[in-house]
C-alpha cells in the first residue's frame, strides 16, 4: 500500500478512537494497577520476599549512584531515594516489627505507579491534529521555502511510504488484540509510530517507552497522556521485571493494542535486530492463555512486526561509537546523544521531509504467539498449510488448558527466532544502505587482512576507491539483492530496484550525505570515491548485514547478528 492510499484512516477521529479500550483506561487504571500488584506479590513466596527486597535494594542503590540529576528528573529520583531509604530502614527491623509482605506491596506500588500510563482523549485529539500540521509545516518550509499555510502544497503522508500487510492488520485489530513489535533505530521512532498508527486508521495503541524519554517535559506530557507506559532498562531487579511483564500482560488481556520494541533499545550497530528481549514478548502468550481460561470471546493476541527504514538516523554517530566501544552491552541509555538536542531533532525532521523518498514503513506478515503465520480470518496456519488450534497448543497431555513454564518458554523462543527472520525479510533496502555497503565492502577488498578496528581507522588517504571499482561493486551487490528479493528475504525500494545503476547511485549518495556534518560517502572527482567518517559508513553499511552479502560470508546462509573472524557483521 503506497502513501496516500490510507483508506480507513479517513474515518472520523471519534469513530476510530472509540474502538480502543484506552478511551476508558483512566477509569479502570486503579483496578488494573491493583491487579498487577496482587499478581506480582503472589508470585513471590513469603520465605523469599526478604531476599528479593534486599537484592532490589542493592541494585537500586547502585542505579541511583549512576543516575544523573537534572531539573526534570529531580522529583522522580527524590521519590526513588525516599522509598529505598524506607526499605532499608524496615529491613533492619525484625520481621515481627516490619511486615515484609506490606513492604513488598509498597515497593510494587511505587514501581507500578511509575510504569502505568494514562490516556486523555482530549490530548489524543489535539495530538492527531497538531502533529500533521507541525510535520506539514516542516515539509513545506523545506521543500517549497514557504511558511504560509495557504501556500502549502506538500502533505507529509506522501513522504511516508506505508506498505505491507496493512489491510490484514486492520482486520485482525477487530478480531483480537494486536501486539505491534517494531525494529528500533532512533528515539524518533516513538513519535513517528504513533502517527503511523493514526494514518493506518487504527485506534490508539498503548506502548512501552524508555523512561529517559519522559525526562523531556513536552514528551512527558504527550506520552504520559497517550497510553505510554515506562520501561526503565536501568532497573534490573526481579521485582521490577516481573511487575513490568505483568503490566504488559494485563493491558493485553484488557484488549488494549500495544507496541513495544523487542530489541530492548535502539540498534547500536545500525543492523536489523538479531537478539530480542523475550520477557515482554512472552506476555502475549500469557495474556492469550489467561483469556482462554476466562472464556473471553476475543481471546487471541496477534504479533505484528513493523520495519521502519530511514536514509539517515538522527543518533547514528553516537550509537555506532557506543557499539564500537562495546559499551552497549553494559549501558542501555545514552543520555547525551543527538536526540536530546532540540535543534538537531528539528533539523532531522526538516531533512527527512525534504528528502523525496522520505521513509519506508512496512507492516509485516502477522504471527500468532507461537510464531506461526495468521490468515485474514485470524486463524493460525502451520508449516504444512493446515489450521492450528491454539487451545491444543496451550493444553496439557490431559487436554486441560494450563500454563507450563518450560513449554511456554520454548514457544516464546521460537516466536523470537521467527521475528528476527521476519524483520530481515520485511526490511526495505534503500539506495543509501546499498551505496554504503558497496563502498565499504569494496574498500575491504583492498585491505583483506585488517580486522574491524584497524579497518575503521584507515587514514584519509587510504579511504578511497576508483569510481570504476565502486560502480562494479554496486552492480554486484544490487544483483545479489535482487536475488534475495525474489527469494522473499528482503524488499528493495523502487529507486534501488528499478532505476539505472547511475541513477540509483546518485539517489543513494544524495540521501546518505543529507544529514551528518561529515560525509559518510562522497565523490571527490570524476575518478575517486571516499568517506569522511568510517564509523558512519559502517553504521549505514550494517543495515544490510545479516544477509550473507559480506565478502567472507557464505551467500547461501542467513547470518543475522553473526560476526566473521575479523569482527565484521556479516
Amino acid at each position: 500500500m503506497s502513501s496516500g492510499e490510507f483508506g480507513d484512516s479517513n474515518l472520523r477521529l471519534e469513530e476510530v478512537s472509540m474502538q480502543s479500550p484506552l478511551i476508558v483506561f483512566n477509569s479502570i487504571r486503579a483496578r488494573i494497577l491493583g491487579d498487577v500488584i496482587q499478581k506480582t506479590s503472589s508470585s513471590f513466596p513469603l520465605a523469599s520476599i526478604e531476599n528479593e527486597l534486599t537484592a532490589a535494594l542493592y541494585l537500586e542503590r547502585q542505579r541511583l549512584k549512576r543516575e544523573k540529576r537534572s531539573l526534570f528528573t529531580k522529583s522522580r529520583l527524590q521519590k526513588d531515594r525516599q522509598i529505598w531509604n524506607q526499605v532499608q530502614h524496615q529491613l533492619l527491623q525484625a520481621p515481627s516489627e516490619s511486615n515484609r509482605e506490606e513492604l513488598l506491596k509498597q515497593v510494587l506500588g511505587h514501581y507500578v505507579e511509575e510504569i502505568g500510563g494514562h490516556f486523555s482523549q482530549d490530548v489524543y485529539q489535539f495530538a492527531t491534529k497538531a502533529v500533521p500540521v507541525g510535520f506539514n509545516f516542516l515539509l513545506n518550509a523545506a521543500s517549497v521555502n514557504t511558511l504560509l499555510p495557504w501556500k502549502w502544497t506538500e502533505d507529509v503522508q506522501h513522504r511516508m511510504n506505508l506498505t505491507g500487510e496493512i489491510e490484514h492488520l486492520r482486520k485482525l485489530s477487530k478480531k483480537g488484540t494486536i501486539l505491534l513489535v517494531p525494529t528500533h533505530q532512533s528515539n524518533i521512532d516513538s513519535i513517528l509510530i504513533g502517527y503511523v498508527i493514526f494514518l493506518l486508521g487504527l485506534p490508539p495503541f498503548a506502548y512501552g517507552a524508555g523512561l529517559n524519554l519522559f525526562s523531556n517535559p513536552v514528551l512527558n506530557f504527550f506520552m504520559g497522556n497517550l497510553g505510554a507506559y515506562t520501561v526503565d532498562r536501568q532497573k534490573s531487579s526481579r521485582l521490577y521485571k516481573t511487575l513490568l511483564k505483568n503490566y504488559s500482560t494485563r493491558i493485553l488481556k484488557e484488549g488494549v493494542h500495544s507496541i513495544f520494541f523487542p530489541g530492548g533499545g535502539r540498534s547500536r550497530s545500525g543492523a536489523i535486530e538479531s537478539k530480542l528481549k523475550l520477557g515482554l514478548l512472552g506476555t502475549g502468550l500469557e495474556a492469550e492463555l489467561e483469556n482462554l481460561l476466562e472464556g473471553k470471546k476475543k481471546s487471541r493476541v496477534y504479533v505484528v512486526p513493523l520495519v521502519m527504514s530511514y536514509h539517515f538516523v538522527l543518533e547514528a554517530g553516537s550509537l555506532i561509537e557506543d557499539y564500537l566501544a562495546e559499551a552497549g552491552k553494559h549501558r542501555f541509555i545514552i543520555t547525551d546523544d543527538e536526540s536530546s538536542q532540540f535543534s538537531k531533532v528539528l533539523n532531522f525532521f526538516w531533512q527527512l521531509f525534504k528528502a523525496e523518498s522520505g521513509m519506508t514503513i512496512r507492516v509485516g506478515k502477522p504471527l500468532d504467539i507461537f510464531g506461526n503465520f495468521v490468515d485474514e480470518n485470524g486463524e493460525s496456519i502451520g508449516a504444512n498449510g493446515l489450521k492450528i488450534d491454539p487451545v491444543k497448543w496451550l493444553s496439557s497431555a490431559g487436554g486441560n488448558l494450563t500454563s507450563d513454564e518450560q513449554r511456554d518458554r520454548v514457544y516464546t523462543e521460537h516466536l523470537g527466532d521467527t521475528l528476527v527472520e521476519r524483520f530481515h525479510a520485511e526490511n526495505t533496502a534503500l539506495t543509501s544502505h546499498w551505496v554504503a555497503f558497496s563502498f565499504f565492502e569494496g574498500l575491504r577488498d583492498a585491505y583483506p587482512d585488517h580486522d574491524l578496528y584497524r579497518f575503521i581507522r584507515l587514514s584519509t588517504a587510504q579511504r578511497v576507491l576508483t569510481w570504476e571499482k565502486f560502480l562494479e561493486k554496486c552492480d554486484q551487490v544490487r544483483e545479489r539483492l535482487r536475488v534475495l528479493e525474489r527469494e522473499g528475504r528482503i524488499h528493495l525500494s523502487p529507486e534501488l530496484r528499478d532505476r539505472t545503476l547511475a541513477e540509483a547511485i546518485e539517489d543513494g549518495l544524495r540521501h546518505l550525505g543529507t544529514f551528518h556534518g561529515n560525509a559518510a560517502l562522497k565523490r571527490t572527482s570524476q575518478n575517486w570515491m571516499t568517506t569522511e567518517d568510517m564509523n558512519l559508513l559502517y553504521y549505514y553499511r550494517n543495515r544490510l548485514a545479516g544477509y550473507g552479502l559480506s565478502r567472507l560470508a557464505d551467500p547461501r546462509q542467513r547470518l543475522p547478528g553473526r560476526q566473521d573472524e575479523k569482527g565484521f557483521l556479516v
